[in-house]
């Protein structure tokens, strides 16, 4: 019995896993990322620094897959749900946690850096759009020199609407001067392709980061990378790339 999804083909080996769909569309010329789970290996950080605020101050358990589940969401109204009147603490304490362990625990996806060259020698405007705050962004931003790399950066307190909501991918088309349509948006959560649709851009399937498959198959993807290189298969040059 096939399953797979239209656009979706499937490969079939020691598990079902999906390599490939329908060819995004032509004619774009921007490809904006996601950080977290996407760009930057750094789900392992944000489970431990959520672990440790909710244990410190709530005694915990953490439900691990439920903090998988909230990667790509803005942090603040998550703990202040969790624990109302007390989000901001614990706020306070997943950031210092995370200062303290960033530059130990963060690295880039293998490729990240040089499909990002790779990109921008061919012609396309390069953006990252994160959930995180300018600050905590800032701090793989600096680390690695993200923001050499790429053309916009757009962190959630800087729209009035945060992913999933279409507003920061917007933003930074408007930035570049791009039309929504000619922007991919490579993300690696469900959320991430729900912002990508609602924005009118084609929303990219990163599956190494927090989403599982079967969510984010579930969110209908226009194209599903393997790897972040694998991009580089579907962004020929741009006319008068440099």
């Amino acid at each position: 019995m096939n399953n797979a999804q239209p656009g979706v083909t499937l490969v079939m080996g020691a598990e079902q896993d999906a390599r490939s769909f329908a060819r995004p569309p032509q004619g774009h010329t921007a490809v904006l990322f996601d950080l977290d789970g996407t760009l930057l290996d750094s789900v392992e950080l944000i489970v431990q620094s959520y672990t440790h605020a909710v244990t410190t101050h709530l005694g915990g358990p953490v439900d691990r897959d439920g903090v998988l589940a909230t990667i790509g969401l803005p942090l603040g109204p998550i703990l202040e749900a969790l624990a109302p009147g007390q989000g901001a603490l614990l706020l306070e304490t997943y950031r210092a946690y995370m200062s303290e362990h960033h530059n130990r625990m963060a690295r880039l996806f293998p490729g990240a850096g040089e499909t990002l060259r790779a990109l921008r020698a061919r012609g396309y405007q390069l953006g990252i759009v994160t959930s995180k705050s300018r600050a905590s962004a800032r701090l793989a931003f600096d680390l690695f020199a993200l923001e050499t790399l790429v053309d916009v950066t757009v962190c959630f307190d800087e729209v009035s609407r945060p992913k999933p909501a279409p507003d920061p991918l917007l933003a930074a088309a408007a930035r570049l001067g791009v039309a929504p349509a000619a922007c991919l948006y490579v993300g690696d959560t469900p959320h991430d392709m729900q912002a990508a649709q609602a924005a009118g851009m084609c929303a990219v399937a990163a599956p190494w980061g927090a989403g599982t498959h079967t969510a984010l198959l579930a969110a209908a993807p226009g194209l599903w990378l393997a790897t972040l290189a694998d991009l580089l298969d579907h962004c020929p040059a741009v006319d008068g790339s440099r």
